[in-house]
């Protein structure tokens, strides 16, 4: 299956970068005609366990042996477009709360006989300002005019990149933000299109890029008896029709806010009916030039059978796939004839199988604060427990 859904994009907050989806058309290739529901995992952290972890020279050598193997918003600019206008009581934008300071309001200009109205706008934390799409007027001389007297300000003011969201409904705006604002178009989304434009013109454009990745994963599932949960595709390139022998690991993408142990989980599930919990992540594999120009990161992640899930009972979903069946480990990289030896899916598959001996045990996630003084948590991966990293830097 193409991964087209879901990619990684440059934070307008913090530049940092965060996992955006549903930019590319492709996603229209997804079904979700047999898809159940799917429980958020409990579990807020979980690392690899096994008889013994091995030393860092143990797992080198089991892997040497797999088969074939910028400044704030000026305080003084803020101020001068603030006095041409009111601050007023957010509306319901869809950008101004994620995006904007944390302390910053709406403004918004009064109508008065010498000055026309500004475009609502909130400051960002880089110098820039961000358009707040609830207040756009409702006629295009409108949208016209308070454009115009808003980059003017702008201008004067110092204001560095401006972030204008159109949502579709005033899609009729899109033609006078690039022929009368100069703005050029950044992203879209299906129910809007994001569009900036760069005012200083003695420096070159610091605004972050569009999503530069998408995201998929792949899920190991072994029995702990020498079977592993293998399918074949209904459509794509690995389709059962071109490849009726190619038997392969279930694949998917990751979902807005979604976790990588989280996607892999429902993603079995979606497919094969088959419930799981994560156990570990084995190996990740990072390209370029892939759907649409974009890179991807493709996540290897290892599942386990939940206490009491019967492993015979698959129910497969049709719209997606050809057939789901488990099979023998050497069935996956052994007598498989579309693995090129040396390749990248050689290499992940014969992780596969050191972690099923026993040999491998991947990195465990948590998550955990973000900090800062900032709500919310986000997820890590590694081989070893914070505490126990945290105890080793205290103790250096």
């Amino acid at each position: 299956r193409v991964h087209a859904r879901c990619h990684l994009r440059m934070s307008l907050t913090t530049g940092h970068v965060v996992s955006s989806t549903r930019g590319l058309l492709l996603r229209a290739i997804r079904f979700r005609a047999c898809t159940p529901t799917v429980a958020p995992s409990p579990v807020r952290s979980a690392y690899p366990t096994t008889a013994s972890r091995p030393s860092a020279s143990a797992v080198a050598g089991s892997l040497r042996s797999l088969p074939r193997g910028a400044a704030p918003y000026p305080s003084s600019s803020f101020a001068s477009i603030a006095a041409v206008g009111r601050s007023t009581a957010r509306l319901h934008s869809t950008i101004i709360p994620q995006a904007a300071t944390a302390d910053a309001d709406v403004f918004e200009a009064t109508d008065t006989d010498a000055e026309r109205k500004m475009l609502g706008h909130a400051a960002d934390r880089y110098g820039g300002v961000i358009v707040d799409d609830a207040t756009l007027p409702d006629t295009v001389d409108a949208f016209a005019a308070q454009l115009e007297a808003s980059i003017a300000a702008w201008i004067a003011a110092g204001v560095r990149g401006v972030w204008l969201k159109i949502p579709k409904e005033r899609a009729e705006y899109v033609s006078t933000a690039v022929h009368a604002g100069g703005f050029g178009f950044h992203h879209a989304e299906p129910d809007y299109v994001m569009m900036t434009r760069w005012l200083p013109t003695d420096e070159p454009d610091m605004l972050p890029p569009n999503a530069s990745h998408q995201v998929g994963v792949g899920a190991f599932v072994h029995d702990g008896k020498g079977r592993v949960l293998l399918v074949q595709e209904r459509r794509g390139p690995a389709a059962a029709a071109a490849r009726p022998d190619f038997w392969k690991l279930p694949t998917g993408l990751v979902e807005q806010g979604e976790d990588i142990p989280a996607a892999a989980v429902r993603e079995v599930e979606e497919e094969t009916g088959v419930k799981t919990e994560f156990h570990s992540i084995l190996g990740i594999r990072h390209g370029h030039n892939v759907a649409f120009g974009k890179s991807d990161m493709f996540f290897l992640v290892a599942l386990r059978l939940r206490d009491g899930e019967d492993a015979s009972a698959i129910r497969m979903c049709e719209q997606e796939l050809a057939d789901a069946q488990w099979r023998s480990i050497e069935d996956m990289a052994v007598r498989n004839q579309h693995i090129m030896p040396g390749s990248h899916m050689d290499h992940m598959y014969g992780l596969c199988i050191e972690h099923a001996a026993g040999r491998y045990a991947g990195m465990g996630w948590q998550a955990l604060p973000i900090g800062f003084n900032r709500d919310g948590t986000v997820t890590t991966y590694s081989n070893a427990p914070t505490r126990e990293i945290m105890g080793k830097n205290m103790r250096s």
